[in-house]
């Protein structure tokens, strides 16, 4: 399909480039959690008591860290049941987010008075006299507002976004979306555990109940995959209608 507008060209492109990271992502995992599995049944049934040295960084210079091999064992089935899960999900809500925000940019570079749709503050004084560049002024300043935007609530965010580029998404895919971020958010300010803030923030996509541990296993990071397709496909799709 020939797409004309340059915005619905370019955010098909970064659209793709998500989709490619997702698959990557799926399949490193799919491939490498049989090795972890593997490798902590071997080094969990070691017979050796033995502390073996292994270098680990400290500043500027290595130091050694003894572990038996059990101990070892029990980091790679760590990983393997819940830890492999926890890294891909938070760099997964993190190039999504960077995806949305790839779109707002190119939707507002276009034009440029969609710009007050994500806030209406004066261009800050430093970069009015660093940059004399007009095109170099309005790119800086839409990157600032973007990051901005992101430390707002998901759904406030979202909401804004999709004002900027006159787009509907589904309500289940936004809610899906805000899940998955809350359950980042849990996984790296909370160790796992939900809170109040999760319960709030997840709604009726809540998996459970203050104290308890969040369930990050196959099955989650499966809709992890599919809900940020979901995301990023109505994005594009939305997009395209809009911009013929």
């Amino acid at each position: 399909m020939t797409r004309k507008h340059p915005v619905s060209r370019k955010i098909y492109d970064k659209h793709i480039q998500l989709f490619r990271y997702l698959n990557d992502a799926w399949i490193f995992t799919h491939l490498l959690r049989p090795e972890l599995d593997k490798k902590a049944e071997e080094l969990r049934n070691s017979k050796s008591s033995a502390k073996k040295e292994y270098s680990v960084p400290k500043r500027n210079q290595d130091v050694v860290s003894r572990r038996r091999d059990r101990d070892v064992g029990d980091v790679f089935k760590a990983q393997c049941d819940r830890g492999i899960f926890e890294t891909n999900i938070v760099a997964i809500v993190s190039r999504v987010e960077a995806f949305i925000q790839d779109c707002l940019r190119i939707a507002i570079l276009d034009k440029p008075e969609k710009l007050v749709l994500i806030g209406d503050k004066n261009i800050p004084l430093n970069l009015f006299l660093e940059l004399e560049d007009r095109d170099v002024l309005l790119e800086a300043v839409i990157e600032s507002r973007c990051q901005e935007l992101l430390f707002a609530k998901p759904k406030d965010y979202l909401e804004k976004f999709a004002k900027v580029l006159s787009i509907d998404i589904k309500t289940e895919i936004l809610e899906s979306f805000i899940e998955m971020k809350a359950s980042r958010d849990v996984i790296v300010h909370n160790r796992g555990a939900i809170n109040k803030i999760y319960v709030e923030k997840a709604g009726r996509k809540g998996r459970g109940a203050v104290g308890e541990e969040l369930v990050v296993d196959e099955p989650y990071f499966t809709d992890v995959i599919e809900n940020a397709k979901l995301l990023s496909g109505a994005i594009q799709r939305e997009t395209e209608k809009k911009y013929k």
